[in-house]
């Protein structure tokens, strides 16, 4: 015979407390006293208590599930976001459910199409394919979403790195530096933040009267170390050749290393080098690689107290939140000989 699962109200009796209170404190909500909660939550772990999800999503109409859309896990940005979504999520009660869209639009479609089947209470998403087919089926089934680096648009909540400025300080670090030949690496140009790097080196040429601009795209829709190898092969091929460069991801500035030691040339001496993310391995090439942080666990925080403002019908007006980028300067640019 299995044995008997605990009630909520064999929980209050335990801790001497109100089935009410129990339910606060088990969904974090109400005003409870911090010595009260840790008598709830003593109680909870000597019963073995579990909530019952089915029970609680028929009388709240919330699953306290939200999803997570990010277009390719494998990403070492992606994944660290992903990461500090779930860690959020997790410290206000809610679960993730991770849906990898692995670059495929028919994936995409399918996930998005979940979020309107009662499944999770929210969506958030990370670098969505075909920005307007998902921003017009986000308003047009009305799913509580917020955005992440995505989409160019108002009318949904969203959370990014400001990117214009970002990009400015790098391209600056390397002005300052003495160099007057500054070329860009660039991601996708379907991607609006890579749209907003490239202004960002643009506009910092600009302001400082440079007339040098050379700017090679991704070849392919990814921001990886093959796509850094082949741009900067491109690069080394023009005349005159840059001094400097900027990448629109630290994988490409790692891939751009490996083409400029195949041609013999050495990272700063020959050719400085600046990345974007500060992605861990970033510190541990050599030399280190002198790059952009992104807040991302500010990010995530943000993105996950907007959409669960939205879900309870909290967040009137959608709001965009833009954080302030840091430049992590190391090894990897140098002062023009």
């Amino acid at each position: 015979m299995a044995p008997k699962t605990p009630t909520m109200r064999e929980v209050a009796e335990l801790a001497g407390v109100s089935v009410q209170t129990v339910s606060c404190v088990v969904n974090n909500t109400g005003a409870i006293s911090a010595e009260t909660r840790e008598r709830v939550w003593n109680a909870i772990e000597q019963l073995h208590y579990r909530r019952d999800p089915i029970a609680r999503s028929m009388r709240t109409k919330q699953t306290g599930l939200i999803g997570l859309l990010v277009l390719n896990i494998t990403n070492p940005v992606l994944s660290v976001i992903a990461s500090a979504v779930e860690a959020a999520a997790m410290a206000d009660g809610y679960r993730v459910v991770l849906y990898n869209v692995g670059e495929d639009m028919r994936r995409q479609r399918e996930y998005l199409a979940a979020a309107t089947e009662g499944l999770i209470d929210g969506l958030i998403i990370v670098n969505a394919i075909d920005h307007a087919e998902t921003l017009t089926f986000l308003e047009k089934e009305r799913v509580a979403a917020v955005l992440i680096d995505c989409l160019a648009t108002t009318r949904i909540p969203s959370v990014a790195v400001d990117n214009v400025r970002a990009a400015y300080l790098a391209t600056e670090h390397a002005i300052t530096l003495g160099h007057r030949r500054i070329a860009h690496i660039a991601g996708s140009a379907t991607l609006l933040i890579a749209r907003q790097r490239q202004q960002g080196y643009l506009q910092a040429l600009a302001d400082y009267g440079l007339a040098y601009q050379k700017v090679v795209v991704s070849s392919n829709e990814r921001w990886n170390y093959q796509a850094g190898y082949a741009a900067m092969q491109d690069l080394l091929r023009s005349n005159p050749a840059p001094t400097a460069v900027f990448t629109a991801s630290d994988e490409m500035a790692i891939g751009a290393y490996r083409a400029l030691a195949e041609a013999g040339l050495s990272v700063p001496a020959d050719l400085s080098v600046i990345g974007f993310d500060d992605i861990d391995v970033s510190a541990f090439v050599v030399p280190a690689l002198t790059t952009i942080r992104q807040p991302y666990v500010e990010i995530a925080s943000q993105a996950v107290t907007l959409l669960l403002k939205r879900v309870g019908g909290e967040l009137a007006e959608p709001t965009q939140i833009t954080l302030p980028p840091e430049l992590v300067i190391r090894q990897s640019v140098a002062e023009v000989r």
